[in-house]
């Protein structure tokens, strides 16, 4: 069963179970907590949390629904947000976790989540739906699971903004195959119309910062080309973190910390030849917010590139067509396209 994002009150989702974002010592808390409370009857459900005590952040303990539809309510307790630099995001991702795996162990079919975090404790909405829908597809899929998982969002525009780039991503997938169509026709490489755009668009960038009109290839507005072309993967990088006045720390904190670690960033600053993992490098890309010629250079100084040839490929570069750079949410799309995860691209 697909996850579903949904637009209603949490209190009237037909559930087995609803998450309620529970305060951490047994008192009402503001938010979907009071709600939940409201809904419940808040002197039954009070007196069974009051038995529970306190639940530190990540846990997961259910009562029981009382007055809702749901048979029962599995409390969960966040951490406020700090910047993402504080473990916040791993502890959103254990609310999940758990929450799940409660679930099956009390034979829900269905369970409803609100957007857990993103109210009292202050988390980014982008951020938060983000590992919602990571933690909950990666346990549908490892678990096998038929469960019926629900996201429940009050703000109609999240869900129409969240579809509206989807279907951008799969317009440019469905594009790419008919690209790939013409390729096989004509006997040209991905490598060989890649060549070609990047030299149209370098070209067409210097016309355009010259005010000129193309002119012979000799001209001596490409004197810098040869220049740029020798530099390597981690010159270029330091390039752009330089420009665009870039931290370190903005680099392997917060949500990129399990893609890429400070020691990398250790081993780029002692060896200018040093080349990361591919999706090390891709994710500098997408830290970098690089646009898709930008994405492919630095790519192929470090000897990859995103082939048009491979699926999990396709979807990456669809992302950063559509100005989608989010970790999260490009796992997400390579997940609905049966892709691995960006980690596991080579």
């Amino acid at each position: 069963m697909p996850l579903q994002i949904i637009r209603n009150d949490i209190t009237k989702v037909k559930a087995d179970a609803i998450v309620n974002t529970a305060n951490p010592m047994p008192v009402i808390g503001a938010g979907t907590d009071s709600a939940v409370y409201k809904a419940a009857g808040e002197e039954k459900l009070l007196a069974a949390r009051m038995l529970i005590g306190e639940i530190r952040p990540g846990r997961a303990i259910e009562t029981s629904g009382y007055n809702l539809a749901a048979k029962y309510i599995i409390h969960t307790v966040c951490v406020e947000w700090r910047g993402g630099r504080s473990g916040e995001l791993d502890v959103l991702a254990e609310c999940y976790d758990n929450s799940l795996k409660l679930a099956a162990e009390l034979n829900c079919r269905s369970v409803a989540f609100p957007l857990i975090g993103t109210g009292s404790y202050g988390f980014p909405r982008d951020d938060a739906i983000g590992v919602a829908k990571d933690r909950i597809r990666k346990f549908l899929k490892e678990t096998g699971s038929g469960m019926k998982v629900m996201i429940v969002l009050f703000d109609q525009a999240s869900v129409r903004s969240g579809a509206a780039v989807a279907g951008r991503i799969r317009e440019y997938i469905d594009d790419n195959y008919v690209e790939n169509a013409v390729v096989d026709e004509y006997g040209f490489t991905d490598e060989d119309l890649r060549e070609m755009t990047v030299m149209r668009r370098r070209r067409e960038r210097i016309y355009r910062n010259y005010h000129a009109s193309p002119v012979d290839m000799n001209d001596s507005i490409f004197m810098g080309l040869d220049e740029d072309v020798t530099k390597t993967f981690v010159e270029k990088v330091f390039e752009y973190i330089e420009a665009l006045g870039i931290k370190d720390s903005e680099l392997y904190g917060g949500k990129y910390e399990l893609y890429f670690s400070k020691q990398v960033l250790t081993n780029m600053r002692k060896d200018p030849d040093y080349h990361p993992a591919k999706y090390v490098c891709i994710v500098i890309c997408l830290v970098l917010k690089l646009d898709l010629l930008e994405t492919l250079d630095l790519l192929e100084r470090a000897g990859y590139t995103l082939s048009r040839s491979r699926k999990a490929d396709v979807v990456v570069r669809a992302c950063i067509e559509n100005g989608v750079y989010d970790i999260f949410a490009i796992n997400e799309r390579l997940d609905e396209n049966n892709c691995d995860e960006l980690r596991q691209i080579k």
